[in-house]
């Protein structure tokens, strides 16, 4: 079947799912000059009705033993007799009649009764998306998209073990599927409905009047599902953070502690329209996150109490993220865990410049929560306000994904000498006086190699017992954050070894990089 353009009747059902919705989207972070105007008096030819359009269909993309239900299927006692030769017998042994054998019988279809997905859903659906449109003009997408309603079972199936006056169960599920300009899929919401029963000439009494309020029930317990998620779907612009305050817009960054745990990953999106438009991408999890911060983000309660959890090791790690840019956080179970969260956990806000936050996955009660908090300087804290993350949004950059990196870098020590190279850059080696006047330039390298998740130090020096003022703060400062910069030492003598030179030949950075390159990353251990 053909898609169907919608009507443009406008069902009072739509008024009743409006004004929540708006309230709802209210309360979201949109742009300053976004506000509320009054609705025009028709939808006419609306802009959005060229970006956004509603169609109706049946469900083809699943594989169904029956055709999907379209219009209402009816299965009777007599076409499960018809199913094989030993009729009933086979399908009402024992008190656990094939109930699901019955759902996919052909039965006999009432053209005149449609799926709710066909007709009233997008019916409503189209005033719906309209008001939400006309309140707030600023959300009307730049790119093509289709909201598209799907049917799959639309039916009345016989219950119960006799013929005799049997109950037919009334079976529905249907889809909203949100689709991308190129088709791809970018939403789906499922609605199944498969409890309410009746005799069948009560379901077909007064021309189905019973049959129609349950589908305008339906409809309203599916179009619900979209009034949540249409802020997501259709979101108004995301006001980025006041820069005109600082130099050349160069705002100073923002700070976030994000807790890890086990068969859990939290993912941060930087500089982040939506999931498919970012900056950086970080995953962390258990095994890639570190035991102690290094950006000096306060002490909170929720870091406290983790501390003293018994049978727990903390685990956790701080970002650096650019300030007065969206950021993206969604959390869930690994695939491992066979566990999942009922929804999605993720949420988008603006994080001020020079502000410290922290991230929390958290598991209680039998619910999955995402807490994101801002962070003052005293360790308080109070709930940072976030909104459903885009579905979808312009796409415009190549999104690059930082973690877990394999990031190294190699420092090569000879007497009065310190030579660092990044091992993944074939540009040439910092070379620093190994003495006092090299401090600060030490500890401004090993920093901006703290702050990039996943970097590993290689350092190759004379000998186990080496001593300089460079090399002794880099041993120091590895011990201070073992697992935020692992490391792995080496002797120039075995490095020589290795390559079959003599113990004592000298060895440039070249080499260095060659040997430190050779090794497992799990051999450099958090000491």
């Amino acid at each position: 079947m053909a898609p169907r353009r919608i009507p443009t009747r406008t069902p009072l059902l739509a008024a009743a799912l409006l004004a929540p919705l708006m309230a709802a989207a209210d309360g979201l972070p949109s742009s300053p000059q976004a506000t509320p105007t009054a609705a025009p008096a028709t939808d006419g030819a609306a802009a959005w009705t060229e970006r956004v359009q509603i169609q109706s269909g049946p469900d083809t993309g699943s594989q169904r033993v029956h055709a999907p239900d379209v219009a209402l299927r009816i299965v009777t006692p007599d076409d499960s007799e018809a199913l094989t030769p030993k009729g009933l017998a086979l399908l009402f042994s024992g008190n656990e009649p094939d109930y699901f054998r019955r759902n996919t019988l052909p039965g006999s279809i009432v053209e005149s009764q449609a799926s709710p997905a066909i007709t009233l859903m997008p019916s409503v659906a189209k005033a719906l998306v309209g008001g939400y449109f006309r309140h707030f003009p600023d959300a009307v997408p730049k790119q093509v998209s289709t909201l598209r309603f799907s049917a799959d079972r639309w039916a009345l199936v016989h219950q119960g073990n006799t013929r005799k006056d049997p109950l037919y169960r009334l079976n529905h599920s249907s889809t909203i599927q949100q689709r991308r300009a190129d088709g791809t899929l970018a939403e789906i919401i499922s609605c199944n409905d498969s409890d309410n029963r009746a005799t069948l000439d009560a379901w077909q009494a007064d021309d189905y009047a019973r049959l129609k309020a349950a589908a305008q029930m339906i409809t309203m317990k599916c179009i619900e599902k979209l009034v949540k998620r249409i802020p997501a779907m259709y979101p108004r612009p995301l006001a980025g953070g006041d820069l005109t305050a600082y130099a050349d817009g160069a705002a100073p960054p923002a700070r976030v502690r994000i807790y890890a745990a086990l068969g859990r990953t939290t993912t941060l999106y930087t500089d982040a329209a939506c999931r498919e438009d970012y900056r950086d991408r970080i995953d962390v999890k258990y095994n890639n996150a570190g035991d102690k911060g290094v950006l000096g983000i306060p002490v909170t309660e929720t870091l406290r109490s983790k501390e003293n959890e018994r049978f727990s090791m903390l685990s956790y790690q701080e970002y650096e993220v650019p300030g007065g840019k969206p950021l993206i956080f969604e959390a869930r179970f690994d695939a491992s865990s066979r566990l999942y969260c009922d929804g999605k956990l993720s949420g988008q806000f603006v994080a001020r410049p020079g502000q410290d936050y922290e991230v929390e996955f958290e598991v209680a009660d039998k619910m999955c929560r995402l807490h994101i908090r801002q962070v003052h300087a005293d360790g308080s804290m109070t709930p940072q306000q976030a909104r459903a993350t885009p579905t979808i949004c312009e796409g415009t950059r190549a999104p690059v994904r930082i973690e877990p990196r394999q990031d190294m870098q190699v420092l090569l020590f000879s007497p009065g000498q310190l030579q660092i190279q990044d091992a993944n850059q074939s540009s040439a080696p910092k070379q620093l006086s190994d003495d006092a006047g090299s401090s600060e330039a030490l500890q401004q390298l090993l920093q901006q190699a703290s702050g990039t998740p996943g970097t590993r130090l290689c350092v190759v020096l004379p000998a186990t017992d080496y001593s300089s003022v460079l090399h002794d703060a880099v041993r120091q400062r590895v011990l201070d954050a073992p697992q935020v910069l692992p490391s792995l030492w080496e002797e120039t003598a075995t490095l020589n070894q290795r390559r079959n030179a003599a113990a004592n030949a000298p060895v440039d950075i070249a080499a260095a990089v060659t040997h430190c390159k050779a090794f497992p990353i799990k051999e450099f251990a958090a000491h």
